[in-house]
């Protein structure tokens, strides 16, 4: 495959205009029907979905397709409690679950989480002593807001929402892949931050030893959702560009993740067709004792097989290679 195209948006690390197609994909987890391309930066070598969705069609594709229309307040609820359970920092290290920029906050801060999904970063945030607020494209939260009194702006960053508020933190979890035009999120955002504000941003790493290993059938592709696809060199290059430092980064990979990643490549998706992998569940009456004991023996034989992923997982981490990339940046100048 040789055919190379001009791109109407620039590539958010070089600039560049020109991709040249590596693959052909398609959505395989919730059916969205269309075909795409992923498409290489013939100057630098970034990897973008082709075409890029202009964010305006957005709202439309997460109302559609994502599964957040069957989410309950009580279950975004009920999630959030476990932020400061006993021993909720060793568990989500050990689960691959710290992966999130809202464990990072501070008391008596402030933080926005750009595509705060359904509310439940918000509420740890909150939880852990900080005033949050929420930016989110999904239509389907906005009656989740409303029940828990969440401060969401249903739109874009651009929309410029809570107009004069700073923010100490800034959050993006596995969001900036999402935007069209990422460099210009972190310009816009550069404005919006207290003197000594840094941003965190999560999301999948194209480097890593799980993508190589699945090739096309890597679940974070996510196509159309995911419209680029960062290597830490490249999404560096692209935050010096835009007026920031790199003050740290790792990677941060979820057990569930892995497990996955195994399922899906078992079986195989179809174009046009949700697959069954990703279908929302609704959550099972109690059906009594003989129930509960074969949840119990599930979840028994879960851990199990956990165990090496997570062992695995926590030493891919350790070496760089993990399947997700934490970055925190500092704009110039400031620290």
């Amino acid at each position: 495959m040789d055919d190379t195209t001009t791109c109407s948006m620039p590539c958010p690390v070089c600039e560049g205009r020109t991709f040249q197609s590596v693959a052909h994909v398609y959505d395989d987890r919730y059916g969205e029907p269309n075909r795409y391309r992923l498409a290489r930066c013939t100057q630098c070598g970034h990897l973008a979905t082709a075409p890029r969705l202009d964010e305006s069609v957005l709202p439309v594709l997460y109302g559609t397709y994502y599964p957040r229309k069957g989410t309950s307040p009580e279950q975004v609820s009920r999630s959030a409690a476990s932020a400061t359970a006993p021993f909720a920092r060793l568990r989500r290290w050990w689960q691959g679950v710290n992966n999130q920029g809202q464990y990072l906050v501070q008391p008596g801060e402030v933080m926005l989480d750009i595509g705060c999904g359904s509310g439940i970063s918000l509420l740890e945030a909150q939880a852990l002593g900080a005033q949050a607020f929420g930016i989110e494209a999904d239509p389907n939260v906005r009656p989740i807001a409303l029940a828990l009194g969440l401060n969401i702006h249903f739109g874009s960053l651009h929309d410029d929402p809570f107009p004069g508020q700073r923010f100490d933190l800034v959050v993006l979890n596995q969001v900036i892949e999402h935007l069209p035009e990422p460099d210009h999120a972190l310009r816009h955002l550069r404005d919006r931050l207290t003197h000594s504000g840094r941003i965190v941003l999560v999301f999948p790493n194209v480097g890593s030893v799980w993508r190589r290993i699945a090739g096309l059938r890597w679940i974070n592709w996510h196509i159309p959702y995911h419209l680029h696809h960062f290597d830490r060199a490249g999404f560096a290059r692209m935050a010096d560009r835009c007026g920031y430092r790199v003050h740290s980064t790792r990677t941060i990979t979820p057990n569930l993740w892995t497990l996955l990643q195994a399922r899906a490549s078992r079986i195989p998706a179809q174009p046009g067709v949700p697959h069954p992998l990703w279908a929302t569940r609704p959550a099972a009456a109690d059906e009594g004792k003989e129930a509960r004991r074969s949840a119990g023996i599930k979840t028994a034989l879960r851990l199990l097989v956990l165990l090496p992923i997570a062992i695995l997982n926590r030493t891919l981490d350790a070496v760089g290679q993990g399947d997700s990339l934490m970055v925190v940046l500092h704009p110039k100048g400031i620290r």
